[in-house]
């Protein structure tokens, strides 16, 4: 089976948005449709993205019709999608307290715990709150 990992809808945003860290994003999607690694998210993600997306456009970074092109695209890139689970929820809140920061971002740490995975994100706040950290 396909090493799973878990990515954060800041990565996914640098698949589509050329930013800081999207060379890095680009070859993790690469292995991915390759078949190497499976990526997971939480369902959630996708509306974290589609925001994103929602904001380059009203910045006009970005044009309504590519903002839509890109969230269709993303749809099509079989990524494992994953309902919030009520266990891992109580989970995300204690270590989102333990550590300072949102239940958010916790619960994509302990989504990757639970199942075994690599956490990757391109947040540099959240980074630096972890640094040092063991996640």
């Amino acid at each position: 089976m396909t090493r799973p990992v878990v990515v954060d809808a800041n990565i996914m945003v640098k698949w589509f948005i050329p930013e800081e860290y999207s060379k890095e994003a680009d070859a993790l999607l690469d292995d991915h449709l390759d078949a190497r690694v499976r990526v997971v998210a939480p369902s959630y993600a996708l509306v974290e993205f589609t925001n994103a997306l929602r904001k380059y456009a009203v910045r006009q970074i970005m044009d309504r019709e590519t903002v839509e092109e890109a969230l269709n695209i993303l749809l099509e890139m079989d990524i494992e999608f994953r309902d919030v689970d009520r266990g891992l929820v109580e989970d995300a809140l204690r270590y989102a307290l333990d550590k300072g920061i949102t239940v958010y971002d916790a619960y994509y740490i302990v989504l990757a715990r639970a199942i075994g995975a690599v956490f990757y994100t391109a947040d540099e706040k959240l980074l630096r709150r972890l640094a040092g950290a063991s996640p």
